[in-house]
């Protein structure tokens, strides 16, 4: 049993290429697992990132949107002033 196992853990060795007899068993997984844990950590963070990118893009839309509707708002208020004032002239 503890032949196949160390055998096994020189083929993971050369699968991820390092030295199976420098290297320890607790210090390759504790290695792996530090590795995973960052891993996982980086992804979250990258989510967040995107989560508060599209936030933003979302924000600054709503901001153009409302912009632009308050632009048709003042531009339909003053052709109603200007109508206003042309049908005055005829009274």
């Amino acid at each position: 049993m503890h032949k196949q196992m160390v055998k096994l853990y020189e083929n993971l060795g050369e699968y991820f290429v390092f030295d199976a007899k420098k290297v320890s068993i607790e210090e390759f997984f504790g290695d792996l697992n530090d590795f995973r844990t960052l891993f996982l950590e980086a992804v979250k963070e990258n989510n967040k990132r995107k989560e508060m990118e599209e936030k933003t893009r979302r924000a600054k839309l709503a901001k153009e949107k409302a912009e632009q509707e308050k632009l048709e708002r003042q531009k339909k208020k003053k052709q109603l002033i200007d109508i206003n004032k042309e049908n005055s002239h005829y009274y």
